[in-house]
């Protein structure tokens, strides 16, 4: 397992070391079990191979809000360290972006992708939740791979991530969000940001422009692809938790 320092509501992050392509603990004795909450039902490929990685290496993971009829309460959040917005089945009202920041703003960490349908209204949903955080998908659908990265502990290493019919990320400074767009692609003639990790009072967030780095497609042939979600979850989960324990 991987630890770090501080502790949920604290500075958050993991104290990381690289060796022979895995995160290394520093102190696994002192951390404690990852549980993520997956919001939303999977993309149209298939991403079975996602969920059980994370299962394999030692977290906890549970799919909620999977119908449009489940209302996002303070106590639906309440047992997760981190969340995956997946392929949302609805916007969500100013009351729920409400407790969800708060959530976010405490100490909780989340991932956000886009690009299911090619159809902002189903697309952009994550948007209701983001957005008065200062944070959101934007613009045309495009493609890539992404092979432009800043430096970041959730690029370390990566040279090439997939990226089929996304979307831009834009951030609008102001309130308790700071953020840094970590991974562009050429699109117009100009490097349109596709993801943003963010720092949202004592939470993290990653947003990415594309689902697809969930499908079992990707798994089987981009190796990258779990090298990078292992970096946005050892970046985002509060400091006291146990990170994911390898790459392959």
């Amino acid at each position: 397992m991987v630890s770090g320092t501080g502790g949920r509501g604290g500075t958050g992050g993991s104290d990381l070391d690289t060796d022979a392509g895995l995160l290394v603990a520093n102190d696994a004795a002192k951390c404690a079990q990852l549980n993520i909450g997956i919001l939303g039902n999977p993309g149209s490929n298939g991403s079975s191979n996602f969920q059980a990685w994370l299962q394999m290496r030692g977290t906890t993971v549970a799919r909620i809000q999977t119908t449009p009829d489940v209302p996002l309460t303070a106590d639906a959040l309440k047992p997760f360290d981190v969340v995956v917005l997946d392929f949302l089945p609805r916007d969500y009202t100013a009351d729920e972006a409400a407790i969800f920041g708060a959530w976010v703003s405490a100490g909780g960490g989340v991932v956000a992708m886009s690009g299911y349908q090619d159809n902002t209204s189903e697309d952009w949903r994550a948007n209701s939740l983001m957005m008065p955080l200062g944070l959101s998908f934007a613009g045309d659908r495009f493609g890539g791979p992404v092979m432009q990265f800043a430096t970041h502990p959730i690029t370390q290493g990566l040279t090439s991530v997939t990226f089929i019919g996304g979307y831009g990320v834009s951030f609008v400074a102001g309130g308790t969000t700071t953020a840094t767009a970590v991974a562009f692609v050429s699109h117009n003639g100009d490097q349109a940001p596709v993801a943003y990790a963010a720092q949202i009072g004592n939470g993290k967030a990653l947003l990415f422009g594309d689902e697809w780095i969930e499908f079992d497609s990707e798994w089987s042939s981009q190796p990258q692809i779990p090298r990078f979600w292992l970096q946005i979850f050892s970046w985002i989960a509060p400091g006291d938790r146990c990170m994911l324990t390898g790459i392959g």
